[in-house]
């Protein structure tokens, strides 16, 4: 579009040569669009999530929906100065970043000892903890504990100790029960962690049965409020619905694991990488972030209400198996923004209030590359969270007030084949249980005991 804009202007000053240039100029645009579109962008079906795959989705703890608390022992900022910036400078020194479900915050790791203190809503099943760690040397130690104990108690159980490597940083912690994880970091340089993960033990009752939100903080700025919970959640209703290409389409609900540790990665082939991501309902969302490798060029992401040449929303089981954009629907797509990369491999974009269903991440390239493009994490926040959010779980919100916001809990799956895939979540309860009836009175009937005679 550039070219022709150029050329028009051009055009205006010159008819004459605007014939002898329009044939090559034409030519030379749509080789190019060919090339990064194909004429006709097809986009495949992602297959059902299976009950297999279950152990390959943990669920995050260190959450703080979920009643997940954090502190730093050398130098705890309040909730209040955390910040939404996610540029290459981000220097963010709040750690309540660490338990917000935006993978593009950070947490500024200074020199020096730290340690990062995380604690649970009640004892755990933990299997292990990850995190994002970007230019930080060094090395960490990892400990856990049912009881709450000072930092330095020696009565903590030291489960881990390693160097601080570049890119991801993984360390099995159990199967091991804890409530509370002390983090230590000794660190030489700099740097930066984000994607803070402490994962349970996987089960299929993960999907099934949400965990209780028990999200209760006094300071509500709203920053933390719109980033505590987002809506690509694989654990509730989202799920990777379409890709344009991949070795492995079952793989394609790494991008919404809530695991920055992992990914999908694109063929090599692809030149327009492209993901549809379904978030099972029509729902308000005003933010949009990703992680995925870095290289140059530009991230679209588009909100749709329904999928495009279908003009109406489809359930994961209507979808067709392949979905076909010509040129006159990719013309019609409107993104609700776009990001050029800057080379640190993450992007975040707030938008005016939109309702949706689907969330479409188109990526850019500017020139082709050898190197698949891969999505890490890709999450979505809705425009109430600052306020309903909060009250909402403080006061404690039934299944129908959770779906209501937009974080409706996993209902199962409709399709079951040969009894491998989830299974389905039973209905909700309509209400307590009856009364159990009052016990019968206690009456105290005393035991005389025979005396022999002297």
């Amino acid at each position: 579009m550039i070219a022709f804009g150029s050329y028009g202007n051009y055009m205006s000053t010159s008819t004459s040569l605007h014939a002898q240039i329009c044939p090559l100029a034409c030519c030379l645009f749509l080789g190019h669009a060919s090339g990064l579109f194909a004429t006709e962008l097809v986009l495949e079906k992602v297959p059902p999530l299976t009950v297999e795959q279950a152990s390959a989705y943990p669920q995050n703890l260190a959450r703080y929906y979920l009643g997940a608390k954090v502190e730093a022992a050398r130098q705890s900022q309040p909730i209040a100065a955390l910040q939404l910036s996610s540029k290459s400078e981000d220097t963010n020194t709040a750690e309540a970043a660490l338990l917000c479900d935006d993978p593009t915050v950070g947490y500024a790791l200074p020199s020096g000892s730290t340690t990062l203190l995380v604690s649970f809503a009640k004892i755990e099943n933990v299997d292990s903890i990850s995190f994002l760690n970007r230019g930080a040397k060094g090395d960490v130690k990892i400990a856990i504990s049912s009881a709450k104990l000072p930092a330095d108690s020696p009565q903590w159980h030291d489960v881990s100790q390693q160097e601080l490597t570049s890119d991801a940083v993984k360390a099995k912690l159990g199967p091991s029960e804890a409530k509370y994880v002390r983090l230590t970091f000794d660190v030489t340089e700099p740097g930066r962690i984000a994607g803070f993960g402490v994962y349970c033990t996987a089960t299929v009752s993960d999907f099934t049965m949400a965990r209780p939100r028990k999200l209760n903080v006094q300071e509500k700025p709203d920053s933390f409020g719109l980033i505590s919970y987002s809506l690509t959640d694989l654990h509730a209703k989202a799920r990777a619905l379409y890709v344009s290409s991949g070795e492995d389409l079952k793989q394609a609900n790494n991008m919404i694991d809530g695991q920055p540790a992992t990914s999908f990665t694109f063929a090599p082939t692809d030149v327009v990488p492209t993901a549809i991501i379904d978030l099972g309902k029509n729902t308000t969302l005003r933010r949009i972030s990703a992680l995925y490798s870095s290289r140059p060029g530009s991230i679209d992401f588009f909100v749709l209400r329904s999928l495009p040449g279908s003009g109406r929303e489809t359930t994961a089981e209507d979808a067709p198996k392949t979905l076909h954009f010509d040129d006159s629907t990719v013309a019609d797509l409107k993104p609700i923004g776009s990001v050029v990369d800057d080379g640190s491999g993450r992007a975040a974009i707030d938008f005016p209030e939109t309702s949706g269903r689907y969330i479409m991440l188109k990526w850019n390239p500017k020139e082709q590359q050898d190197t698949p493009f891969s999505v890490a994490e890709l999450a979505t926040f809705g425009g109430n969270q600052p306020t309903s959010l909060m009250a909402a779980n403080i006061a404690g919100p039934s299944r129908e007030g959770i779906a209501s916001e937009g974080k409706a809990v996993e209902e199962g799956f409709k399709e079951l084949r040969a009894g491998k895939e989830m299974p389905e979540e039973g209905p909700p309860a309509e209400g307590p249980p009856p009364n159990l009836p009052a016990p019968p009175p206690f009456t105290f009937v005393p035991e005389i005991v025979p005396v022999s005679p002297d």
